[in-house]
């Protein structure tokens, strides 16, 4: 059992090393996908019969680790193969240098070969034909190993005698445009979204939106030749920010990379006018003037100065009035965008109704308006208040107060506790409801209230003496109800012993 549980053990350790051995092995190859650059020859170009062909070249990447130790330069024939011009250049290595320039002898060495190209083209037998031909530099190990990352290719044309490096037809130029939504204006703690287009539409590549500071506020794939950032509300508020598109293409050698011009892009308040009587109080909406009235008009929300240390705004402001003849005097915003303190006076020539006063940004069309009425609304208010009031609450409150106080008084005062009590309480709170009836009714029943009979007969001559008896009556038998109750209630204690008594009884 135990030799078995141990040979289990060594066949997972030695998995684990494998997997690991496995996973070097990758990493080391991985590695040398890295390897890409361009090659520069140098000279450019000459004759076929130059030997050496070349006095020097550079490697914009260097040659990839392990391949840094021998250089040779092959000119590749078609269906024939790599012919060298330069073989096994080892002067100057290990060639680790990044990017590499290399000198090429004017002479060969005892391991190192050097050809014309109408050599390389000879000795495989082979005939000179114009057209183009690549021009392999191969960076090589120790004994010459190389792969495809040690190997960097370039092109010739052959004419004739002279042979030059191929001129790659230059990448397609590009143009940016950058645009924003809204178009004309943003308002504070309102986002907008950058929109930028690549010409021509085939461009492939990315736009990166930048502020004039050069600030990256993101990068966006074009597709269709256009793209599109949504930018968050500016943290600084109302002002002009600038922005600007930057293409960098995914072929540089198809089209070439291109920035927009800056866009100037104002940011403005919310806008809000407000308007002042000549004594400071702030107008109300749709408020009634007249004719010859002053009042100081002031709107925010106009383009504020591209520089935040002047006084002055961005744009002028247009004034007008509907039934007024021509434009009122024009409006300059401060620095910060804002018409403060404009005169304005009802023209005496305005008809009375509605109307409106505008204010209209000459740059970017913000418009506030002031709507008001011309008329004597207000006189016909005050005229209306105080009329109802004092009517109203002068005749109700004097008939009912008199006419109550009156009769209660007089009738309790003279006919003893009960007369004098129900009779004052009836006809004193219907009096003072009822008006001039109470009047009268309830100064009768006061006077008549002189004498025991008297009392009684002057009541009856009006509607309020029933009120009273019926009143009366009603006390009156709920005061036998009660009595008949409490004998009862004594009735049955006083049988029950408990009338002078206390603690338990013998029922108990």
């Amino acid at each position: 059992m135990k030799r078995r549980l141990h040979a289990a053990l060594l066949g997972v350790l030695a998995l684990i090393l494998g997997s690991g051995a496995l996973v070097l092995t990758t990493s080391g190859t991985a590695g040398a996908d890295d390897s890409s650059g361009t090659v520069t020859l140098t000279p450019s170009s000459g004759s076929l019969s130059d030997n050496p062909p070349l006095t020097g070249l550079t490697l914009s990447n260097g040659c990839p680790t392990g391949f840094q130790d021998a250089i040779t330069i092959n000119v590749s024939l078609p269906d024939l193969g790599d012919s060298s011009i330069v073989y096994n250049l080892t002067d100057g290595a290990p060639y680790t240098a990044s990017p590499l320039t290399v000198s090429i002898p004017a002479s060969p060495g005892p391991t190192t070969y050097i050809n014309s190209i109408a050599d390389a083209f000879s000795n495989y037998g082979a005939t000179v034909a114009d057209g183009t031909y690549a021009v392999q530099v191969v960076c090589q190990a120790t004994g010459g190993s190389s792969t495809a990352d040690s190997t960097f290719t370039t092109l010739i044309d052959i004419t004739g005698n002279d042979w030059a490096v191929k001129q790659a037809a230059p990448p397609t130029s590009t143009s940016v445009t950058v645009a924003a939504d809204p178009a004309a204006y943003s308002i504070v703690s309102h986002s907008f979204t950058l929109s930028a287009t690549v010409t021509p539409s085939g461009a492939a590549g990315t736009l990166q939106f930048t502020t004039d500071a050069g600030n990256p506020l993101g990068t966006v794939p074009v597709t269709g030749g256009t793209a599109s950032l949504p930018i968050p509300v500016p943290p600084s508020g109302r002002g002009i920010y600038k922005y600007q598109a930057v293409f960098t293409p995914t072929d540089p050698t198809a089209f070439a990379a291109s920035t927009s011009s800056m866009l100037a892009y104002p940011v403005l308040d919310e806008p809000v006018v407000s308007v002042f009587d000549d004594t400071g109080n702030n107008l109300a909406d749709t408020p009634t003037l007249t004719t010859g009235q002053k009042t100081k008009v002031n709107g925010l929300g106009f383009m504020p100065s591209a520089d935040p240390a002047s006084t002055t705004g961005g744009e002028t402001v247009t004034v007008t009035l509907d039934g007024a003849a021509g434009d009122l005097a024009k409006a300059t915003p401060n620095g910060a965008g804002s018409v403060a303190n404009y005169d304005f006076t009802v023209p005496s020539s305005l008809s009375s109704g509605d109307h409106t006063l505008k204010l209209k940004g000459d740059t970017t069309g913000v418009e506030l308006t002031f709507p008001f009425k011309v008329g004597t609304d207000s006189s016909g208010d005050t005229s209306g208040s105080t009329a109802g009031g004092t009517s109203g609450s002068t005749a109700g409150d004097t008939s009912g107060s008199t006419a109550g106080g009156t009769s209660g008084s007089t009738a309790g005062d003279t006919s003893g506790s009960t007369a004098g009590d129900t009779s004052g309480s009836t006809a004193g709170d219907t009096s003072g409801t009822s008006g001039t009836s109470g009047d009268v009714t309830g100064g009768t029943s006061g006077t008549s209230g002189g004498s025991s009979t008297g009392g009684t007969s002057g009541g009856g001559n009006g509607p309020l003496a029933a009120t009273g008896a019926a009143g009366i009556t009603t006390i009156s038998l709920l005061a036998l109800m009660l009595l008949g109750g409490g004998g009862y209630a004594v009735y049955r204690v006083r049988r029950d012993g408990r009338l002078l008594s206390f603690g338990p009884t013998p029922r108990d």
